[in-house]
């Protein structure tokens, strides 16, 4: 009934057109019919319809309600006053609207959102479903449709438009007071790629903050072109520009759902007590690898081997190592090398072109997993369909292995999708966009602010090691002073911690090591306070366990800067990608010029909160 009431609102509302055009033409006829021939001035008759016509619309017909008339002139007694009430709540309703927005964002925090799409609406919606109290100032394109604003404006989302073509306009300036782009500390930028950049820079000059920082995210699809223009970009103030992916976004929150184990391998399961560990090849030999099973290699698939390049980092002798399914398996890797120059140095990859569905393709997979076994699989298509099939016909060989499945209308689906959990227990079902494009997420205050830690805490505990002052600015102002490149790496390195805590809780139950993590990081921290810096590289590369961690953190570092497209070069230079310290082999970068820059990769490692 209420879905019916509502069409039946929308359909009337998007028709009153007719009323007010029906109204006019039967009020006039009517008092043509009424008028003509009564009068020998042509003006006379003239204002006497005009006027008779006026009346009509405003309830006080001239030739009353008793007398009879022409058909059209008695039609127009009642439609054409219907049409001025309804023009009347239209004006006042679109008045009650405006008067409603201004007092709903009276006295609350200000965000601007930037670009109307499918994504912005869905984070908009999302915002004010939120515990947050704020107003939300949407700029939309000048041609957007009328319909849509008013969509806004039902929301309770103020808007406006801006000239990007002239950032100091005076009209840019008027709108920019009007809406108090002064108020403003959070801006989310949905707008297309690359005029996004442009757009920025134009709302900077617009915004005046004096000191205080102004945190921008970015939703980004193309992060060459973020790589190009980033530099570039951090000059902007007084913008902190944060970038976001929504194909990443869905990744990070797959491999950080708890139910979702990626790097399931068997050594972590075992009792180390019983195995020999005298050095870094015995701990790499007991740990094992991850082995990923990746289907489809679109958009989600890379966004995944992205993720994947820092989350399932627990080797420090082994690439992470993946098999890729999809038609154009071949084609789309060799695009995606020209990218990431240095792929080889991350992943060892298997590359099947093919269906899923294919027989062949099924016999291939189980002649894989028989030799080495997938500890995880990650459905990267929409075809939902497809992908539950093919689980089904490969039940026996994946039914204890972690598997992710991709699908977007969840509740289309469910009873399917029930009844393959029922055999798959393991199973995790992710790309929910409504569950991934909220405030949470998008602007993730909480890994933004353990990186800010991370990074305050890495500077306070290196002037303990090497016993100097240690820093006087604040954590915020620690954070500012870093490029975008190193507060990503900063975010990647707190993700990873939750490996590097796995692998210490194991080390923390051999005999003869202290019995907690903290314990055990402040007993190596000990070793090696205050010595001088090649005195501490020699403790740390003597000890196996101190030495795999090491290791382990500084592929993790190479893995980082391998999918930001650096290259190894005896100079360090972010604008050029060139890093001196890209070396894959562990036991050759130990003996190389760079030996004693070791101690900042165990740095990390004793960072672990």
């Amino acid at each position: 009934m209420k879905k019916l009431s509502s069409s039946i609102r929308y359909y009337f509302n998007k028709n009153l057109w007719i009323i007010y055009i029906l109204g006019f033409i039967l009020s006039l006829i009517g008092s043509f019919q009424v008028y003509h021939g009564k009068f020998d001035s042509f003006f006379k008759e003239f204002s006497v319809i005009v006027i008779s016509v006026l009346k009509l619309f405003l309830f006080s017909p001239t030739e009353g309600f008793l007398k009879s008339q022409p058909l059209a002139y008695e039609l127009a007694v009642w439609i054409a006053p219907i049409g001025t009430v309804l023009a009347t709540f239209s004006i006042f309703k679109k008045f009650y609207t405006a008067v409603r927005l201004q007092l709903l964002h009276l006295n609350r925090k200000h965000i601007i959102v930037m670009g109307l799409n499918d994504y912005s609406l869905i984070f908009m919606r999302n915002f004010i479903n939120s515990s947050l109290k704020g107003r939300i100032l949407c700029i939309v394109p000048e041609n957007t449709e009328i319909k849509k604003i008013e969509k806004l404006h039902k929301m309770g989302i103020l808007t406006c438009s801006l000239d990007y073509l002239s950032a100091i306009s005076k009209e840019n300036l008027r709108t920019a007071a009007e809406f108090k782009f002064s108020s403003v500390k959070t801006v989310l930028c949905f707008d297309e790629e690359p005029q996004n950049y442009g757009h920025i820079k134009v709302l900077s000059k617009l915004i005046n903050t004096g000191k205080d920082t102004v945190d921008v995210y970015m939703c980004i699809k193309n992060k060459r072109i973020q790589n190009i223009i980033q530099h570039e970009m951090d000059k902007i103030l007084p913008f902190d520009i944060h970038y976001f992916n929504i194909f990443d976004l869905i990744s990070h929150d797959l491999v950080n759902n708890k139910k979702f184990k990626l790097y399931s391998v068997k050594g972590l399961k075992r009792d180390w007590n019983s195995f020999t560990l005298n050095s870094i090849e015995d701990i790499s030999k007991l740990i094992g690898n991850a082995h990923i099973l990746l289907i489809g290699f679109s958009e989600f698939g890379r966004a995944f081997l992205e993720t994947a390049a820092n989350q399932s980092v627990i080797n420090v002798r082994e690439n992470m190592d993946m098999t890729v399914v999809d038609l154009k398996a071949e084609t789309l890797l060799n695009e995606y090398r020209a990218t990431v120059r240095n792929l080889d140095s991350i992943a060892d990859m298997d590359i099947i072109n093919g269906d899923i569905l294919h027989n062949s393709i099924q016999k291939q997979l189980r002649r894989i997993h028989s030799e080495r076994p997938f500890t995880s699989v990650v459905f990267a298509t929409k075809n939902t369909l497809d992908n539950l099939v093919f689980l089904d016909l490969m039940n026996d060989c994946l039914k204890n292995v972690s598997i992710a499945l991709y699908c977007e209308n969840i509740q289309e689906i469910s009873p399917l999708i029930k009844a393959v959990k029922d055999r798959y227990s393991s199973m995790t079902v992710f790309g929910d966009l409504s569950a991934i494009l909220n405030p949470k997420t998008v602007i993730n205050e909480l890994l933004d602010s353990e990186a800010k830690k991370i990074n305050a805490s890495y500077n306070y505990l290196s002037a303990s090691v090497f016993n100097h002052e240690p820093p006087l600015e604040t954590v915020i102002e620690q954070w500012n002073r870093l490029s975008n490149i190193k507060k990503e790496s900063n975010r990647n390195q707190f993700m990873h911690q939750n490996i590097k805590k796995d692998i210490l809780i194991k080390i923390t139950e051999l005999d003869g090591y202290p019995d907690t993590v903290q314990g055990l990081i402040e007993f190596w921290k000990g070793r090696i306070e205050n010595l001088p810096i090649p005195e501490q590289v020699d403790i740390i590369e003597r000890d196996p366990f101190m030495n795999y961690m090491c290791g382990l953190e500084h592929k993790r570092w190479n893995n980082f800067y391998y999918m930001k497209n650096f290259i190894y070069s005896e100079t360090k230079d972010e604008i050029n990608r060139t890093h001196n310290c890209l070396v894959d082999n562990w036991s050759q970068f130990l003996k190389g010029p760079h030996r004693n820059t070791i101690i900042y990769d165990f740095l990390s490692v004793l960072n672990i909160r």
